[in-house]
């Protein structure tokens, strides 16, 4: 009985936060939308998106910036980007994005080395693969 209540204790305490602030490293670098899902389970495919989003973060800050790959392996690109902080409240991790006195969130829900998701604030989320030049 012990041993099984530690176990779920464990087990709990593991999975109520799923992004921990070291993972964030993961974050940097160029992000491919592949679909989005809406809360009633709808899914849109982006299998011939062009566009890319670069992530560069440093502690808890960045910037995002949309980018168009070129055959050379090099991005068409602007000096657009939207700078973002992120923090972690109540078991989530939230970007908050700010360009000209707008601000909007999303939820990171899932973010390994190939893979992120978020979530904005209508419950879509969004599926992307890490995208190599």
């Amino acid at each position: 009985m012990r041993i099984t209540y530690s176990l779920f204790c464990l087990l709990f305490i593991s999975c109520s936060l799923n992004i921990k602030p070291t993972d964030l490293e993961h974050l940097n670098g160029y992000w491919r939308i592949d679909k989005a899902v809406a809360p009633s389970g709808e899914e849109k495919q982006y299998k011939s998106t062009i566009d890319i989003e670069f992530f560069k973060i440093e502690g808890q800050n960045g910037i995002k910036k949309k980018l168009k790959p070129l055959l050379n392996k090099q991005f068409n690109s602007t000096d657009d980007f939207v700078p973002f902080n992120i923090a972690f409240s109540q078991k989530k991790c939230i970007i908050t994005y700010t360009k000209q006195k707008e601000s909007w969130q999303e939820e990171i829900t899932v973010l390994t080395a190939e893979k992120l998701n978020l979530k904005d604030a209508r419950g879509v989320i969004f599926h992307y693969v890490k995208y190599l030049p």
